[in-house]
């Protein structure tokens, strides 16, 4: 009992409460958002893709937290394959309106919002 529930759930809610620390400190910033989010490779490839949190924290519906094919998720890759075998549905994505604002927040250098 305490291997398999106190001691998992306690390191389960330190990680989750240490990578959302982490990604409002470490990495580059996509998106305007109203906090201090930022995604990180090296936070996502530790985490199976929540690294990636400015994405998130821009479009939090999308199953995806990596936009892109060489962000790496691999949480959602779980996802799709489960989704293939009918475990899971309603995957839901990205809208193109969201590629659109990154290319151009990329483009005119505007994505650093601090506070």
């Amino acid at each position: 009992m305490f291997w398999g529930f106190f001691l998992s759930t306690v390191l389960v809610y330190h990680a989750t409460f240490c990578i959302n620390s982490l990604t409002h400190m470490v990495g580059k910033r996509r998106f305007q958002t109203n906090d201090h989010s930022r995604n990180s490779l090296t936070l996502a490839l530790v985490t199976f893709g929540e690294g990636w949190h400015n994405n998130h924290h821009r479009y939090p519906v999308a199953t995806a937290q990596g936009m892109y094919w060489w962000e790496i998720d691999i949480t959602f890759y779980i996802l799709k394959v489960l989704s293939w075998l009918g475990i899971v549905w309603d995957l839901r994505s990205h809208p193109a309106k969201l590629y659109e604002e990154a290319a151009a927040n990329a483009a005119n250098g505007i994505p650093a919002k601090t506070a």
